[in-house]
C-alpha cells in the first residue's frame, strides 16, 4: 500500500515540474525583442533603464512578501 502511495505521489510531482518546464520554455508575450541594428536615444535608454528598474523593484518587493509569509510560518518567535 505505500509502495503504490508513494509511485503515485512520485508520478504526480514528475507531471507538475514538466508542465512548468513547457511554461517556462515559452517567450513572454510583453517582452520587448532587441535589435541590434536599432540605437536608441539617450531619452528611449533612460526610459528603457526606468521601466527595467521599476519592474525589477516590483519583483523584489513580490519576493519579500513570499519570504516575510514563509518565514512567519517557521519562526515562532523566540
Amino acid at each position: 500500500m505505500r509502495m503504490m502511495m508513494a509511485t503515485a505521489l512520485l508520478a504526480m510531482l514528475m507531471t507538475t515540474q514538466a508542465t512548468d518546464a513547457k511554461d517556462r520554455g515559452e517567450p513572454q508575450a510583453g517582452t520587448p525583442k532587441v535589435s541590434a541594428s536599432k540605437s536608441y536615444t539617450a531619452e528611449e535608454s533612460a526610459a528603457l533603464g526606468r521601466a527595467a528598474r521599476v519592474k525589477a523593484e516590483a519583483q523584489e518587493r513580490i519576493w519579500d512578501r513570499k519570504m516575510k509569509i514563509i518565514a512567519r510560518g517557521i519562526c515562532t518567535g523566540c
